[in-house]
């Protein structure tokens, strides 16, 4: 009798799933080993405190000097109006066709 590797892998997976109790065990067996014990927590976060009078503000995220913000769309003389998609193909045409 030959089986394919289908029903080869089917009958091996009846196999193994038919005692629960020792899939449990392998399942518990394999995650121990590879986790030996829990991740240690995150180290807690920094207090926030208001700055000491006196203090300068932290400095925040402004441009530099001389680079302005870009604005769409882009309006002016150097630009042009924006295009529509071009028209299809066979409408040019039946407008342009004699009326019979």
């Amino acid at each position: 009798m030959t089986l394919s590797t289908r029903e080869a892998d089917a009958a091996f997976a009846d196999v193994v799933y038919a005692d629960q109790q020792w899939v449990d065990a392998e399942f518990d067996a394999l995650i121990s080993a590879s986790f030996s014990e829990p991740p240690a927590p995150p180290p807690p976060a920094p207090p926030r405190v208001p700055p000491q009078p006196g203090n300068p503000s932290p400095p925040s995220r402004q441009l530099p000097p001389g680079l302005a913000a870009v604005t769409y769309p882009a309006t002016g003389p150097d630009h042009g109006r924006q295009r529509s998609p071009p028209a299809h193909p066979l409408a040019g045409r039946r407008a342009a066709a004699p009326a019979p």
